[in-house]
């Protein structure tokens, strides 16, 4: 049998196809350009955007310290001898918290316990190292707030202002601040990235000793360590949306559970201090005690039928509270849309106000349901006593 005879034409075809290199993987098609594109994603352009205002806050400890020779020690304590005097002595501790420049005049927003106990803020860094003497211009102490100023005309940037009013969980969030930056000797900012956890959160009372008002709060899971209170927590967008504050941890580090004020109320905290040089203290007038606690013999006595909520036992009549129909022996069952079991339901909500701002309550009156609004005024230290 004859074999047949290959077409040359065939024949180079086979040898072309041989010969030619290996298609390129998905990786390799894939330009440079668009590898690069895709490592700059929204979490670092955010991270850029909002890092370079992040500051470290720096304050000065004043101690006494005592100055003589230790050879001449046994003789002043020999003959009961007066010993010099002491002597002040300035100690700088650099970076003990976080901060950042919110707006074009050099204010910069931090909590007021990175700051609380300090004999004097003495400057900020920024992450480039620049470094600048600032003033303290106010703080409110419930909100755990307080604004500095950096003295000067320097160009500083700023951080660009988002929302807290409408957090999504699961979003993006962002924590960035110093930690240990003075043991590292690096003023740049660390960032942390984990989403919003939840929005609305209440921190019980005694975490804040009694006075300090956590509430409303944003809790992430965006690691937020020591030196980080007072940073800024951000979204995808580069914004603020809350101030780093707190973690729940049994060991001191993160682990999962931070707590940041969120921007809304902080930025009203904020203005309202550069305004007025002080966190105006919100006043309603009126005293209460918890129902639950009242004998049975004087809840009936009074007429008292609800079963949890504050009584009012005692309100001025320049108060306007009293001045909108609030009257002694009213059970306050709930107040802005939240229930009222003790006493320190009512603070909470009251302290969050703001001058000028109305408050609604629920009111029981001997089983009468009763509606009663007024607006929050000033605390007059003459009229509260």
């Amino acid at each position: 049998m004859r074999a047949r005879r290959i077409p040359p034409s065939l024949i180079a075809l086979v040898l072309a196809l041989s010969c030619a290199p290996p298609a390129p993987t998905a990786e390799e098609a894939s330009p440079p350009d668009s590898v690069d594109a895709s490592r700059r994603n929204a979490i670092v352009r955010a991270i850029e955007r909002a890092a370079p205002a992040v500051v470290s806050i720096n304050v000065v400890e004043i101690r006494t310290r005592r100055e003589f020779p230790a050879t001449f020690r046994d003789f002043w304590d020999f003959f009961d001898m007066p010993r010099p005097q002491y002597r002040l002595e300035k100690r700088r501790l650099d970076s003990v918290g976080s901060g950042f420049v919110f707006d074009d005049r050099g204010h910069v927003l931090t909590n007021y316990h990175v700051i609380e106990g300090a004999d004097q803020v003495d400057s900020i860094t920024l992450g480039d190292g620049r470094q600048f003497p600032v003033e303290v211009v106010g703080v409110d102490e419930r909100n755990d707030l307080a604004v500095l100023r950096i003295q000067g005309d320097a160009a500083v940037p700023r951080c660009a202002i988002g929302h807290s009013n409408d957090l999504m969980p699961g979003e993006w969030s962002i924590a960035i601040g110093n930690p240990f930056g003075v043991l590292m000797g690096d003023a740049q900012p660390t960032v942390s990235v984990g989403v919003i956890s939840a929005n609305h959160r209440r921190v019980s009372r005694s975490v804040g000793g009694g006075e300090r008002l956590y509430q409303d709060m944003i809790q992430t899971d965006a690691a937020i360590n020591p030196g980080n209170s007072g940073g800024p927590l951000v979204n995808a967008h580069g914004e603020v949306i809350g101030v780093n504050t707190m973690i729940f941890s049994s060991s001191g580090g993160s682990i999962g559970l931070g707590f940041a004020i969120p921007i809304d109320r902080a930025r009203r905290v904020a203005e309202e201090i550069i305004e007025y040089g002080r966190r105006r203290d919100p006043w309603a007038g009126f005293k209460v005690e918890d129902v639950q606690g009242l004998r049975a013999d004087f809840r009936q006595e009074l007429g008292i039928r609800a079963e949890t909520g504050c009584l009012v036992i005692n309100i001025l009549k320049s108060a306007p509270a009293y001045t909108s129909g609030l009257r002694p022996g009213d059970v306050v069952t709930a107040i802005n849309g939240q229930p009222v079991h003790t006493s320190s339901d009512i603070d909470f909500v009251i302290w969050g106000q703001f001058v000028g701002d109305r408050v609604a309550l629920s009111v029981d009156r001997k089983g009468q349901a009763l509606a009663i609004e007024f607006p929050v005024e000033e605390l007059d230290s003459s009229a509260a006593r």
